[in-house]
């Protein structure tokens, strides 16, 4: 039997895993209690908190004090972005110079322009064709600038795959240069980055790795300024307050676990996978150009622009077919929005709109990969042939 739908859309999140699931039940079940409750229950919610935290850190290489649990990567980019943003501006009298790439993820561009609207400055850094940044404009940036300066720049961007320059973004680190990355997109797709590990905060996400939505973490280097922006009960080094949940956080941790046991597996697999629908398409004659990098990139990651036809047919026209993709545009009003990473990759309004984000789970099949590349090239056959009319 062939599936009647095909996940396309890894990158904005999978289920949960079944063992996952399975881990968060039993703690939720095992320690229901409060973790800053002083009664035993509480004692055992927190000790099974601090135990998911500490087996984090470990995995990660990093000390278990540095680690916040939040509800997800966006929270974690608002801590991070406006906590430190605001302890230097506590220290300097003035905001710190905003740094970032054009095609950074929302959750982290969003609040560098909300401090932009409260006086800071903010640089935009350009990117190339397929969303890398450009770190030779930091420089010239940076040599006309005194004073503190924080730069936020992804690991590897949701919509491209392109990794970025992390290990010249870590060499401007100094006691005035903070670097958050958002690290979210790479875990368990990439061979973990080292450079991530010197950045002064880093972000990842629950459900991109298999674990419920509702987790996330954020990491704070030791010697990271930083203001806390969330207030009340002081929980987590008074970094983060809120009831944590033991939960979740051994399920993110379990998730973690797994992912990063299977990159190198992962790996090979989404690499045959990309060769199998990159070799049918083109085979046909459409007018394909790919934005995604040839090498280097995320390897479950395909960003297909293809022209001359009217982009806003192609989402629900694979949907028809049982093709879960993505496309860098949103709904707004029910008007269909040109993806804005790829307009800053220099693509027009028009090609923008008739592009693709194609992006595999780890478990997917060469069989199925062929099958769905399938019934992509059936639709585009179809759209084609009505665009020639």
């Amino acid at each position: 039997m062939k599936p009647s739908r095909f996940f396309l859309d890894a990158n904005a999140g999978i289920a949960v895993r079944p063992e996952v699931l399975e881990t968060w039940r039993k703690v939720e079940i095992d320690a229901p209690g409060n973790p800053s409750a002083m009664n035993r229950r509480g004692r055992h919610a927190q000790a099974v908190l601090e135990d998911a935290r500490a087996h984090c850190a470990s995995l990660l290489g990093v000390d278990k004090r540095t680690l916040v649990f939040t509800s997800g990567a966006t929270e974690a980019n608002n801590l991070a972005l406006y906590g430190i943003a605001k302890e230097r501006r506590q220290w300097d009298g003035t905001w710190p110079l905003l740094l970032v790439s054009m095609a950074e993820h929302p959750a982290a561009l969003a609040p560098l322009r909300r401090m932009q609207e409260q006086g800071a400055k903010l640089k935009l850094l350009p990117v190339n064709a397929h969303a890398q940044v450009d770190l030779s404009s930091l420089s010239q940036v940076l040599a006309e600038h005194s004073g503190s300066a924080l730069l936020s720049l992804q690991w590897a961007n949701n919509e491209t795959g392109a990794v970025q320059p992390t290990a010249d973004a870590a060499a401007f680190l100094n006691s005035q240069f903070d670097w958050h990355c958002d690290a979210v997109q790479g875990v368990g797709r990439l061979p973990f980055d080292g450079a991530i590990l010197h950045a002064s905060s880093f972000t990842l996400s629950g459900h991109k790795i298999g674990a419920p939505k509702g987790i996330g973490l954020l990491r704070i280097a030791e010697a990271t300024p930083f203001h806390a922006t969330m207030v009340g009960g002081g929980q987590q080094n008074n970094r983060r307050s809120g009831t944590e949940s033991p939960a979740l956080a051994a399920a993110f941790v379990h998730a973690l676990e797994l992912c990063l046991q299977e990159q190198d597996a992962r790996l090979a697999n989404d690499l045959a996978l990309r060769d199998i629908f990159l070799h049918a398409l083109h085979e046909e004659s459409f007018p394909l150009q790919a934005n995604h990098p040839q090498d280097g990139g995320l390897a479950n990651t395909l960003n297909l622009s293809f022209g001359g036809i009217d982009g806003r047919l192609l989402l629900p026209a694979l949907d028809a077919e049982g093709l879960d993709v993505a496309s860098g545009s949103a709904c707004s009003s029910g008007a269909a929005q040109a993806s804005q990473v790829l307009r800053a990759c220099g693509l027009s309004e028009e090609l923008a709109r008739a592009s693709i984000r194609l992006s595999f789970e780890a478990n997917w099949s060469q069989k199925e990969a062929k099958e769905a590349a399938r019934r992509m090239i059936l639709v585009l056959q179809r759209i084609y042939k009505v665009a020639k009319r």
